[in-house]
């Protein structure tokens, strides 16, 4: 639901429709940092396996086929019969290789990193060896860049620079050895008589090629990626352009009756979808009705056009899977979740009958001391229940924090969108900046580890919101906001309104810029605040927030409150 609604009726949906979340944005968009890397949809990835593992039958099959011309001269040409004998062996062996690896890749499934890997050191090695017999310096070298080019164009980084590696030291060992004398020179045309600096400039030349020709493959393979994600952006923005002008009648039709959305009056699930709730730019949240048992929810479905967009559609999927996990009265609950006859992701979840604390806010621009100290009970059990599940939630904010009023009313947490297991470190977000910049922790800003502490830090930015009317942080522009949570102090709260000493020594232990220095759970934060804004705040507390002042200074505030 965006700001400016004004609906009473508020559905918990798993994400925020329009809200201002940074989510999966890279440093650089906080003023420094690289530029994102190229990234491909499943299809797009799928392409590219597919591709990969045609060109690993296609190379297989003519390094056989060129192995078993090398064979056929073995016996005509001289040499000592065991090596003869021992290289004749090698280039069955390869041939074996090339053979079972064509086979096998019949199923592309088959085609793994760990099988390039393997298939890159194997071949390499094994290939090096007969050549040894054809004589290094010759021209049976040529086939060598061929496998450096082709095991680097490979999808895993690991595996091309792993098979690169290993071709490429094993082939100087030998090298080296025969420029040395230490091995014999086998081939027709042996260098042994040349001076030493032009066997040396054979030796290093050919690792220059190796390299060149390596980066030239792996340059290849990027280029080939960025043509891709390309492609697929410009395929993405003109589906979505037609799908837009497809439905922009509807749209238009549906603006004159407010409450009806395009999936008004259908069934899905076992709910009747009703009137639209929320829109946004992701997709449509209707009142549902249970057919079975009448109960109503929020029936949150994704846009069509977003289908298209694998990483969207999978972080639908995961605020679902993750919201099902928190058992809180303090949380949204999640009813079910899967996909529409015709494919569309949905989750029902309980429909909340009131607005977020964004909504309070522009109605008030701040709230009392009571109602504040109720805020924080709720919001502080609903912490403590996401902890227990594993979650960090991350994205604390006015926005993800409604007022719901039912019987009992109570204040509930909603959106995980960019929310992470703890332990697990699991993400989708990884090495990107998430969140909301405001209510942000420095630890999130600085892509550094997130705990519990750093959901804490943005519920202090809330209060500090609610009770000043103020954010804690502002700037000219994202990355000014993003310094400021990292290195400088927010207005001393008491500067901006009359409050209990004992609730600005609270708020600085609960913003304190380390995490060791805050509280270390949500139940001591509600505690210190219950008693702060009754004035009984304990000795010990107050003490821990005067040296908390003293660490970390307010700033100065412009303007007093009167009130």
């Amino acid at each position: 639901m965006t700001e400016d609604q004004d609906a009473k009726t508020l559905a918990a949906t798993p994400a925020a429709l329009d809200s201002p979340t940074m989510a999966g944005t890279p440093p650089s968009a906080a003023g420094s940092g690289p530029l994102p890397t190229v990234g491909l949809s499943m299809a797009a990835s799928v392409v590219m396996h597919s591709e990969q593992a045609a060109r690993a039958r296609a190379f297989f099959a003519l390094t056989a086929g060129m192995t078993l011309v090398a064979a056929a001269f073995m016996p005509f040409v001289p040499g000592p019969p065991l090596l003869r004998a021992l290289a004749m062996s090698l280039c069955g062996t390869v041939v074996i290789i090339g053979i079972v690896v064509v086979r096998m890749l019949k199923n592309e499934s088959r085609y793994t990193a760990r099988l390039a890997t393997l298939l890159g050191v194997v071949f390499g090695i094994t290939g090096e060896l007969a050549l040894f017999y054809f004589g290094l310096f010759t021209a049976a070298a040529m086939v060598l860049p061929l496998g450096v080019y082709f095991f680097g164009l490979s999808e895993s980084p690991r595996a091309a620079t792993t098979t690169y590696i290993v071709g490429a030291v094993f082939y100087a060992t030998l090298s080296v050895g025969v420029v040395t004398g230490i091995l014999p020179d086998l081939g027709p045309m042996p260098i042994s008589h040349l001076p030493a600096a032009w066997r040396w400039f054979f030796v290093v030349m050919t690792q220059v090629v190796f390299v060149t020709t390596f980066f030239l493959a792996r340059s290849s393979r990027r280029a080939t990626q960025a043509a891709i994600a390309r492609v697929e952006r410009a395929t993405r923005q003109i589906q979505q352009r037609d799908a837009l002008l497809v439905e922009a009648r509807g749209e238009l039709d549906r603006a004159q009756r407010p409450g009806e959305g395009r999936y008004t009056g259908e069934t899905l699930a076992g709910y009747t979808l009703g009137e639209v709730v929320g829109r946004g730019g992701m997709g449509e949240v209707y009142r549902a009705e249970n057919l079975e048992t009448g109960a109503l929810a929020a029936v949150k479905l994704l846009h069509p056009m977003i289908l298209s967009d694998a990483d969207q559609v999978k972080r639908f999927v995961r605020e679902a899977e993750i919201a099902e996990k928190v058992a809180s009265p303090f949380v949204a609950r999640v009813l079910q979740a899967g996909l529409s006859p015709s494919g569309l992701p949905y989750v029902a979840m309980e429909l909340l009958l009131g607005h977020d604390l964004a909504w309070h806010l522009r109605k008030s621009t701040r709230l009392p001391l009571g109602r504040v100290a109720e805020l924080v009970e709720h919001a502080a059990k609903a912490l403590v229940a996401i902890r227990e599940a594993g979650i960090v939630h991350r994205d604390l904010k006015p926005h993800n924090l409604v007022l719901h009023e039912g019987d009992p009313r109570v204040w509930k947490v909603l959106d995980f969108g960019v929310s992470r297991y703890e332990a697990a470190g699991s993400t989708m977000t990884h090495g990107a900046l998430v969140g909301t910049p405001s209510y942000m922790a420095p630890e999130q800003v600085r892509l550094e580890s997130v705990d519990h502490r750093t959901d804490l830090y943005a519920l202090a930015n809330v209060i500090y919101r609610a009770l000043t009317g103020k954010p804690a942080f502002v700037g000219d522009d994202i990355a000014g906001v993003l310094y400021n949570v990292v290195h400088t102090p927010p207005p001393q709260p008491g500067a901006i309104v009359r409050l209990p000493a004992d609730v600005e020594l609270v708020l600085a232990i609960a913003m304190a810029k380390a995490p060791a220095d805050r509280f270390q759970k949500a139940e001591e934060l509600a505690e210190a605040f219950r008693l702060a804004a009754k004035g009984d705040l304990d000795p010990k507390t107050r003490e821990r927030g005067r040296r908390m002042v003293a660490k970390y200074p307010w700033s100065a505030a412009e303007l007093r409150a009167a009130g």
